[in-house]
């Protein structure tokens, strides 16, 4: 799961001492370019400190106002942009803000630290605020309050780049994942981790692994496989031993037209000592999207030796043995799909298919038959692991039920071992005949959950 959402912690900022040199009220800045206070400065920093320390937020209009009216009186006077600039900031004008410090600094090049520490806090502040809308599931509000925080501390921090890679994808706004994550790891890599505390340091060079996972991810799925590989590559330079970054990495070695790096990742990976249940899925399904069934076949017996009962592995194993055709083989293994998966009509196709290609026309026929004479199928099933259980999702397809009959479906889920788990029972009232109505089983369980099978308890 891609996730990346925490809190940011701030000191308050300590009270900030302005020299004046000026007196009166149109005193402008001085001969040295420093800035310089007027009546029209002293007001606007009243007015911050009221908004600021007293709550009162009406008060940003006034310090603007009176910000402007310095900067209308000499527009040389850096003093006046530098107050406009926080007044915008409380006003949420973060366009304005960015503009004002900038022009700030232009003209007073000794607002460099101060500037920083308002930009940071105003990010800071921003952040925070971000995180009630994304744990709501607001993404955009989240977004618009990330963006705002970047516009006024731009690639200075990580942390509000990583959580905009998360939402833009949660949003289905994959290209600008993307870019976010990509300017995340900019600044991870660039000058400011050399200028960070060793904690921050720390911080951001665990966070640049899941966001380079990340970001290979999202390539792969956008088909851009020689930039996906290359994150591949960034990623598992600090960790070789990931076998699952290593599968996704000769899969897209292979959809670069790298076939041959492809199979030599795949060659050692299943040679490898010590893989697990998901090791093998993964490489798996990178063997099976690179057209080479055989191994992949190979990858996923592994699988269904340890866990028989596991639909998802015995589907792909089918799957692959189908593909490459290998007849003789697939029959037991299609056979044991209709078992666990006996109201998919594509489990009695399967197994029909290989029956017929292997000279038992009269039984692929039988088969056929069975598979066209469900009463309902169950179609699109997707598993779906959770930190604390997993579900199951699919849609219940009536054939020739009466409209608003009562099926009942017991699935069982199994942990890493194979064995069972536990199970649950759902009920679906069948739709009008040829029409789908969606369902999902959900499981809660501190143990892994590695995959799922189902029976049908009522109609039988």
């Amino acid at each position: 799961m891609i996730n990346s959402r925490l809190g940011v912690a701030w000191a308050a900022a300590g009270v900030l001492v302005f020299s004046g040199c000026a007196s009166g009220g149109g005193g402008g800045g001085g001969a040295d370019g420093a800035p310089g206070d007027n009546d029209y400065t002293r007001s606007a920093e009243l007015f911050l400190t009221q908004a600021q320390s007293l709550g009162m937020p009406e008060r940003y209009r006034e310090a603007l106002d009176a910000a402007m009216n310095s900067i209308m009186d000499d527009s040389t006077n850096a003093r006046g942009y530098f107050l406009a600039a926080r007044a915008q900031v409380g006003l949420a004008d973060y366009v304005a803000a960015d503009t004002l410090f900038d022009v700030a600094l232009e003209l007073y090049p000794g607002y460099d630290q101060e500037i920083r520490v308002e930009r940071e806090q105003a990010w800071i502040n921003l952040f925070n605020e971000a995180i009630g809308p994304l744990d709501a599931g607001d993404n955009d509000e989240g977004i618009r309050l990330l963006e705002a925080a970047e516009i006024v501390f731009n690639r200075q921090r990580p942390e509000a780049l990583i959580n905009l890679g998360v939402t833009y994808n949660n949003a289905g706004r994959p290209d600008d994942a993307i870019a976010a994550y990509e300017a995340a790891l900019e600044v991870i890599r660039g000058p400011a981790m050399e200028a960070a505390d060793s904690a921050t340091a720390v911080d951001w060079q665990s966070r640049e692994q899941s966001v380079t996972m990340n970001m290979a991810l999202l390539l792969s799925n956008s088909e851009q496989y020689d930039e996906a590989a290359a994150a591949y590559e960034a990623y598992l330079a600090s960790n070789p031993s990931d076998m699952s970054a290593l599968a996704n990495l000769a899969s897209v070695l292979s959809q670069a037209g790298q076939a041959d790096s492809a199979q030599a990742i795949y060659d050692n990976l299943l040679s490898a000592q010590g893989l697990g249940m998901r090791d093998y899925f993964n490489i798996g399904a990178g063997l099976y999207n690179a057209e080479v069934y055989g191994q992949a076949a190979e990858a996923f017996r592994h699988i269904v030796d340890v866990a028989p009962e596991n639909r998802d592995a015995v589907f792909n194993l089918a799957q692959s043995l189908y593909e490459g055709e290998d007849w003789e083989t697939l029959i037991p293994i299609a056979e044991q799909l209709v078992e666990l998966d006996g109201y998919n009509y594509d489990s009695y196709l399967i197994l029909s298919r290989a029956l017929l290609m292997s000279g038992s026309g009269e039984a692929a026929q039988e088969v056929y038959t069975v598979g066209e004479g469900l009463a309902f199928q169950l179609a699109n099933t997707q598993f779906q692991p959770r930190t604390d259980g997993a579900s199951v999702v699919g849609e219940l397809v009536n054939k020739t039920l009466e409209a608003g009959t009562t099926v009942t479906i017991r699935v069982h889920f199994n942990g890493m071992d194979g064995a069972e788990i536990g199970t649950t029972d759902i009920r679906v009232d069948a739709p009008a005949q040829e029409a789908a109505e969606l369902f999902r089983a959900d499981f809660s369980s501190n143990e892994e959950v590695l995959g799922y099978y189902y029976e049908v308890i009522s109609p039988n």
